[in-house]
């Protein structure tokens, strides 16, 4: 759909968003990539991984996105190619984040020194920081939920909080689910040995993985908060629908003495005691009444209500 390339010092990067059938065929005439990983470019997504072979290195990551319309997480995979004299960036979907930091490098002589003095792995560090660098807002994002549903939970307890949390526990997981593998692939990076990543590159690619740990680590943390959270919620429900059923039942013991004696008295027979002391019988209401008041006040007294 769009291929935009910087070439710098002898360091190509191309950058390539929402590869259509003749940017694939290009890319594999140019550079003769292995036909599985060309599968996989063309394919649906696929879990993050990294197959190492001795000219170049195919990756496969996964990014979390946001959208307006939803509050649900997304992903958008991006696959790297990585070789000798050159990174390839194929973004199956637009990375907003990635495209702004292309734009930035392209459009700016002294940071296009700075990111093209080494090699194409140095490139790929770049790219790699600042996406996982963005990825962090995404962490911020998630804490303020947390931190927003857990007053909720404790002062409003409303339904939709309900959902909310359904929904931050949603995403905490499927962030979960696409960070994780990809420790293995910073690792691998850190570990391997070939031309285009030896050298003075395992460091910078130990900072990658620390910040994939420091993310995952956060998801572990926010995923305990939100089960508590959701814990919680589930003991305070259950609470509040014992108490609710506690004072109807009080409250229909209390009646039993009105209840009986309307239902005595509600019989249409002459012989009944005091039937005819009108006054009496008020007085007898006014009793019963003040023996109900006394029951819940005394309930209240001993916190029973």
């Amino acid at each position: 759909m769009a291929t935009k390339i910087k070439k710098y010092n002898d360091i190509t990067w191309v950058n390539i968003v929402e590869p259509d059938l003749e940017d694939i065929r290009q890319i594999t005439e140019k550079y003769k990539f292995h036909p599985l990983d060309i599968k996989d470019v063309r394919g649906e997504a696929q879990r993050s991984k990294i197959d190492v072979y001795p000219t170049y290195a195919f990756i496969i990551l996964q990014f979390p996105v946001t959208y307006k319309d939803s509050s649900l997480l997304g992903s958008h995979e991006l696959n790297v190619f990585l070789g000798k004299d050159f990174v390839i960036t194929i973004q199956k979907k637009k990375l907003k984040s990635l495209n702004q930091y292309f734009y930035k490098i392209a459009g700016n002589k002294k940071l296009q020194v700075e990111v093209f003095q080494k090699k194409p792995a140095y490139v790929l560090y770049h790219i790699l920081d600042h996406l996982y660098r963005s990825s962090f807002m995404i962490i911020d994002w998630l804490s303020k939920e947390i931190n927003r549903l857990e007053i909720t939970v404790f002062e409003e307890h409303t339904k939709q909080s309900v959902k909310d949390l359904a929904t931050l526990r949603r995403n905490i997981l499927t962030y979960k689910s696409f960070i994780d593998p990809q420790r293995f692939v910073a690792q691998t990076l850190v570990n391997v040995k070939q031309d285009y990543l030896a050298g003075d590159l395992e460091n910078y690619f130990g900072d990658i993985l620390d910040y994939i740990q420091r993310i995952y680590t956060a998801l572990l943390n926010g995923k305990e908060l939100v089960d508590g959270l959701h814990e919680t919620n589930e003991s305070l429900t259950s609470f509040r629908l014992n108490r609710a059923m506690k004072i109807l039942t009080i409250f229909s013991v209390s009646m039993l003495p009105l209840t009986l004696f309307t239902g005595f008295y509600g019989m249409n027979v002459e012989s009944l005691p005091l039937i005819h002391e009108e006054q009496l019988i008020w007085w007898i209401f006014g009793g019963l009444a003040t023996l109900i008041i006394l029951i819940f006040g005394w309930l209240k007294w001993k916190d029973i209500i």
